[in-house]
């Protein structure tokens, strides 16, 4: 297996991961599109590293490790702020 190869790989590990956490949370759209526009030039300056410069060549390579990079970020603030980190939000009694 290349290093592309893994790479992509894993990307998809992490987005499908991220997609799940992010789905049982339900964050809303303002903060997923403000971690689009942060994350962006971020992801740029990660494909820029030495490490990932096989990566940063290819188009599929260097989407995937946006959308890692994305999804992750968006994963992260949706367990912290979309619920106050209390985990499973709970109904309240009646």
């Amino acid at each position: 297996m290349t290093f592309t190869a893994f790479i992509i790989t894993l990307c998809i590990v992490v987005i499908c991961a991220s997609t799940t956490l992010t789905m049982t949370n339900e964050p809303p759209f303002w903060m997923v599109l403000s971690v689009c526009l942060f994350t962006y030039p971020l992801s740029t300056v990660l494909l820029r590293l030495p490490e990932l410069g096989n990566i940063g060549g290819g188009v599929v390579g260097e989407w995937s490790v946006r959308l890692a990079v994305v999804s992750a970020v968006t994963a992260l603030l949706s367990f912290f702020i979309g619920n106050g980190g209390r985990g499973a939000r709970t109904r309240a009694a009646d």
